[in-house]
């Protein structure tokens, strides 16, 4: 399949707003300072002739005694999270950190792994996820980085023609740790309990200068034991609504997960003034689970497999190398060229062992699957800013990778009395090439205006081929417009309104476009097959972001904002009964429309009221709601969004030595219509962790937290209805304390 869509620019618009200036005028004439331009300390300040990779424009600029506010000051609207705020509770999993961001919700995942993440509530592959700066590569998950080895976090709502365009929702970007410019010797001691489950883990992060060469050796090795349990409910009607059959089952899982990651990185600048940096990347880990799954049926006839044993063994290793190379031209610094080049490598061995029983105890089933995963990739980039016009900023570049996966799968199925055995061989390769040009100009226009311009053409393209099906080509193009806009209200600039106007995609993952089977053991319309479908088309989206920002002393401000989506071509799994089985795939459907309002807000208590406690407040809420056209209301949602997500925390610094805080996290839940025939539900999440944190002298310190004060349990469950009468699955997962102790020490 192969079409072109070139889509034309959005509407622009002029917007004021001017409300809540006087709301604040009282806490300003309290606060009787400046805003602070400081958003990160020292040792996050990328070393001499070293890019930042995770800005829009390379510029660092210093005002005063403080770092460059880039959400503040930049044109390009992001949020910059850094390293001290994603360590506060001494989290092991960067999925733990990331939950408290703003807008940012973390769904269930399946046992020992966590969910996937989302901004605005919006799942099914609409949130991109970077590594410094670049595409996550397929099967990446966030928590093969420890919190420890990020140097930061941004968050950007609307995209930038230097990007990708596949960021519907937005994108989280995550800026790796690199050399630093003063000399550091740190390491970290962490023992986790859940469930009488221990978790140990060490980090360390060794780094500094000498003339013009900077490096450092960030590294994390962790063992993480679980235990998971769940119930669950499945009842049939009839087309009548009488109750058919119900089944109840019992699930329990027990794993562990063997990690090693190390991150070195090396940084000089050359005699001719060009910078040379190499960074790399090593994840190794090892993932084993044992599931024990038993049913009961309440009412009717048993199911053919009322009891079985699931055995997962998972071995990952991945690679990966960046080569950044820097050129300043003669002419006042204005004009500067960078290149980089990324090589990315992944091995998965995948091995699924499974037997199950009948209600009479006898074996009716044998499964061995085996597979094994080779992913290689390159990836290249280059941009070029020039000076050529004063007050403006203008990049040229490209943006380019071609990546290699081949996947060989086998089952065997067992000969078992009664039940003939068979082989399965269900292998393929897939080619998963892109290159974009764009071009981007940051222009101040005035002292208190800014405009930020950028167009991004690209093209991607996915081949594959498999014994059990033909060759398949999908081949897409886009053009992306955006725009962004900064205006500051008064002289002060203590007030000041953002506008963002973009085109954004998204492309299917190739497990959606793959047409062969995934098999379940217990088939029915909540459990069924998985299949491809290679005449996938991507989602397109037309996007508008408008906030307003206030700043009224050190560390103080508060945003509130909207945004709107209107998304072309959902891509959404629909199931039907093919030759005897249930089969979900994807398939394209209408149109939808997504929206929602944003605040976030952080400030120290004393801005707000004189003498108060050393005590500094974050508070964030998104309210998101979306209507898909073709799918019947009142609950015509996207799939898994969120309707609403927030989070509060508080820390106290109560003296030199002790700092104790807590985070209160909340996500709505709800009832979702996916398609004419399913729907999703699943119950609010609540979560309430604290910490305290002393330090024992100016090396070493001692980190205590408690996770999940709250102890509630996770609901969720799905429904498929028809003419013929409707199935409904309710499960229910325990939760428990999580208690962690930290102890870091610095040479």
């Amino acid at each position: 399949m192969s079409k072109s869509l070139v889509l034309g620019a959005p509407l622009c618009a002029t917007l004021l707003l001017t409300p809540f200036q006087d709301a604040f005028a009282q806490a300003d004439q309290n606060a009787g300072v400046t805003p602070s331009t400081t958003t990160a300390d020292a040792e996050n300040t990328p070393a001499p002739g070293e890019k930042d990779e995770g800005n829009t424009l390379d510029a660092v600029v210093v005002q005063g005694t403080g770092v460059y506010d880039a959400r503040r000051e930049d044109t390009v609207s992001r949020i910059i999270v850094t390293q001290e705020d994603l360590r506060k509770f001494g989290d092991t999993e960067l999925s733990e950190s990331i939950k408290r961001l703003p807008g940012v919700t973390v769904g269930i995942g399946p046992a020992g792994r966590s969910g996937a993440i989302t901004l605005r509530g919006m799942g099914n592959g609409y949130t991109q996820i970077l590594l410094n700066g670049e595409k996550a590569p397929e099967g990446f998950t966030v928590d093969s980085i420890s919190p420890e080895m990020v140097e930061r976090i941004e968050i950007q709502r609307s995209a930038t023609a230097d990007r990708s365009a596949e960021a519907i929702a937005g994108t989280i970007n995550i800026v790796m740790k690199k050399g630093s410019r003063k000399r550091t010797r740190d390491i970290k001691l962490t023992l986790s309990s859940l469930r009488g489950k221990l978790s140990p883990a060490f980090n360390w992060q060794f780094s500094d200068q000498r003339d013009d060469l900077s490096y450092a050796l960030n590294g994390a090795v962790s063992r993480r034991d679980f235990l998971v349990t769940e119930t669950e409910r499945l009842i049939a009607r009839d087309a009548a609504g009488d109750t058919q059959s119900i089944r109840n089952g019992d699930i329990h899982v027990t794993g562990r997960t063997d990690a090693l990651s190390i991150s070195p990185s090396l940084s000089m600048r050359l005699e001719n003034g060009d910078t040379l940096s190499l960074q790399g990347f090593v994840d190794a880990s090892e993932f084993n689970k044992h599931g024990d799954i038993d049913y009961e049926m309440e009412l009717g006839l048993p199911v053919r497999h009322m009891r079985y044993r699931q055995t997962i063994d998972t071995d990952d290793l991945r690679l990966r190398g960046d080569l950044n190379w820097t050129h300043t031209f003669d002419n006042d610094n204005l004009d500067q060229l960078a290149i980089k080049l990324s090589l990315n490598s992944n091995r998965q061995d995948y091995r699924f062992q499974e037997l199950g029983y009948a209600a009479d105890g006898i074996q009716n089933l044998d499964d061995d699957t085996n597979a094994q995963i080779r992913e290689h990739g390159l990836n290249t980039t280059g941009k070029y800013s020039a000076g050529l016009f004063e007050n403006h900023s203008l990049q040229l570049g490209w943006d380019g990778s071609a990546q290699r996966r081949d996947e060989r799968r086998v089952q065997r199925l067992a000969d078992l009395p009664g039940i003939p055995g068979s082989v399965s061989d269900l292998d393929f390769d897939a080619s998963i090439n892109r290159i974009a040009f764009y071009a981007q100009d940051d222009w101040t226009v005035s002292e208190r205006w800014s405009l930020y311009l950028g167009a991004r053409w690209e093209l991607f393209e996915t081949i594959s081929e498999g014994n059990s099906f033909a060759r398949i080509r999908n081949s897409d193009q886009v053009l992306s417009p955006s725009f962004q806009s900064l205006w500051k209200l008064s002289s002060d600039k203590k007030d000041q309104v953002r506008l963002a106007l973009s085109r954004t995609y998204n492309s299917p993952r190739i497990a959606q476009l793959i047409p062969r089977p995934y098999t379940t053991t217990n088939n029915n319309p909540l459990e069924p097959d998985q299949r491809g479908n290679p005449g996938l088309k991507p989602e397109l989206a037309t996007g508008l972001d408008l906030s307003y920002e206030h700043y009224w002393a050190d560390d103080a401000m508060l945003s509130l904002g909207t945004y709107v989506r209107r998304i072309e071509d959902v891509i959404r799994d629909e199931i039907r009964f093919v030759g005897g089985r249930w089969s979900s795939s994807p398939n394209n459907g209408g149109k939808a429309l997504a929206w929602g309002i944003e605040m976030d807000s952080k400030f120290p208590l004393n801005s707000l009221i004189a003498r108060a406690p050393d005590i500094d407040v974050r508070f964030n809420l998104t309210r998101n709601w979306s209507r898909v056209d073709d799918i019947p209301g009142p609950d015509n949602r996207l799939p898994d969004q969120a309707k609403l997500s927030s989070t509060l925390a508080v820390d106290y610094k109560v003296n030199p030595a002790w700092t104790v805080g807590g985070s209160f996290t909340y996500q709505d839940g709800g009832y979702i219509r996916t398609t004419l025939s399913q729907a999703r539900f699943s119950a609010p999440r609540r979560e309430f962790d604290i910490y305290g944190l002393w330090s024992a002298g100016a090396r070493s310190k001692l980190r205590l937290s408690i996770g999940n004060l709250l102890l509630r349990d996770i609901v969720s469950g799905n429904e498929y209805f028809d003419d013929f009468g409707s199935n409904e699955i309710i499960r229910r997962r325990d939760t428990s304390l999580l208690f962690r102790a930290t102890f870091e020490f610095k040479f």
